[in-house]
C-alpha cells in the first residue's frame, strides 16, 4: 500500500520575532507609535495565551504574519490584536487600548477596522468571538471592573468610549435590505436575543429595525421592551432604535449630498455660477455638497431646476436625477 506524502503547515511565527519585524517599520508620528504599543502589548502575552484559545491566537499570529512586510498595516493589526486581547486576555489595559484606538483612528474608521479583523479572525459567520468581544465592551459593569486601574487613568472615559465602540461594530455591517429576519414577537424571544443572541442576529433584527425606524416594528420592539422586567432591556431596546434613526438620518444626509454633487457636476457650471443660480453663497453651495448641512426640501427643489436650466441652456440633454439607494 502506497504512502502519499502529506504536507504540513510550517508552525506559526514566534510572536517575539513577529514584535521584531513590526518593530522595523517606520512610524515617523505619535499615532504609529502608540498603535505600535498596542499590537506590542498584546504580541508580549503570547505565553499567557489559554488552551482554549490557541486556534484563534494561532490564526491572529498567522494574519499578522501575511501584513508584517506591509508599513500601512500598523493600524489594522492593531485594532486586530487590541479585539483578540479583549477575548484572550480581559484585562483593563485592553480596554484603554480600545479608547485609544478610538482616539487614533476615529470612530468610523474604527468600526471597519474591527469588522475587518473579525471577518478575518472568524471561521464561523456568526461570528463567536466578535460577539464576546462586542458583549464585553457593553457590560454593564465595566465601570466598576475597570476601577481605578493605572491602564484606564486616561482623559476619556473609557467605559463609555467602549459602549460606543461596541454600538459601532454592531452598526458596521447593516443591510435593511438584506435577508428578512425572523420577527420578535413575545418578551422571551426578546430577552433571548439580548441574552445568547451573536452579533450577527443582533445585526439581523437591528437591519430589520433599520429599514423603518420610525416604524410597526420597531414600535413592537419598544413595546415588549416596555412591558419587560429588565431595565437594561428597554435601555437596549430603546438605544439600538434610536441609533437605527440617527444611522438612517445619516444615510439620508449622504444621499442628499451625492445628489448636489451630481447636479452640479453636470450642470456644467462651477459651483461659484450655480451657488449665484440658487441664491446662495459658493460656501453655503460647499456645505451642501460636502454633507456638512443639508438643505431645506425648497432649495433642493431650487439647485434640481438649477441644473434642469443649465443644462438646457449648455445645449446638453437633460440628465434625469440619479437614482438613490433605498434606506
Amino acid at each position: 500500500m502506497s504512502s502519499v506524502a502529506t504536507r504540513t503547515r510550517p508552525a506559526p511565527t514566534p510572536a517575539p520575532e513577529l514584535r521584531s519585524l513590526f518593530a522595523s517599520h517606520p512610524v515617523p508620528v505619535q499615532a504609529g507609535t502608540t498603535l505600535r504599543r498596542i499590537l506590542f502589548a498584546t504580541l508580549d502575552r503570547a505565553d499567557r495565551v489559554p488552551a482554549e484559545h490557541a486556534a484563534l491566537w494561532d490564526r491572529f499570529v498567522r494574519i499578522l504574519e501575511q501584513n508584517q512586510a506591509d508599513p500601512r498595516s500598523t493600524a489594522r493589526c492593531a485594532v486586530l490584536a487590541n479585539l483578540v486581547s479583549i477575548i484572550v486576555f480581559d484585562e483593563p489595559a485592553d480596554y484603554a487600548a480600545t479608547a485609544e484606538l478610538e482616539a487614533q483612528v476615529g470612530q468610523s474608521r474604527l468600526a471597519r477596522l474591527q469588522q475587518r479583523a473579525a471577518i478575518a479572525l472568524e471561521d464561523d459567520p456568526a461570528l463567536p468571538w466578535t460577539t464576546i468581544a462586542v458583549r464585553r465592551l457593553l457590560r454593564w459593569d465595566l465601570e466598576n471592573r475597570l476601577g481605578n486601574h493605572p491602564a484606564t487613568e486616561v482623559d476619556v472615559d473609557v467605559a463609555t468610549t467602549c459602549a460606543v465602540i461596541a454600538q459601532n461594530l454592531v452598526f458596521e455591517d447593516l443591510d435593511p435590505e438584506g435577508v428578512a429576519a425572523t420577527p420578535i414577537v413575545t418578551v422571551a424571544q426578546l430577552h433571548r436575543l439580548l441574552d445568547h443572541g451573536s452579533i450577527t442576529d443582533w445585526r439581523a433584527q437591528l437591519s430589520a429595525v433599520a429599514a423603518s425606524p420610525w416604524g410597526p416594528y420597531a414600535d413592537q420592539l419598544l413595546a415588549l421592551a416596555q412591558s419587560s422586567d429588565r431595565p437594561s432591556a428597554l435601555a437596549a431596546v430603546a438605544g439600538s432604535v434610536e441609533q437605527c434613526q440617527e444611522w438612517c438620518r445619516e444615510r439620508e444626509r449622504d444621499q442628499v449630498a451625492r445628489e448636489i454633487r451630481h447636479l452640479v457636476a453636470v450642470s456644467g457650471a462651477s459651483q461659484r455660477e450655480f451657488a449665484s443660480r440658487i441664491g446662495t453663497s459658493p460656501s453655503r453651495l460647499s456645505t451642501y455638497v460636502r454633507g456638512s448641512v443639508t438643505p431645506s426640501a425648497a432649495m433642493l427643489l431650487r439647485i434640481q431646476r438649477a441644473s434642469r436650466m443649465l443644462q438646457r441652456q449648455s445645449g446638453h440633454p437633460v440628465l434625469a436625477p440619479r437614482r438613490q439607494d433605498a434606506t
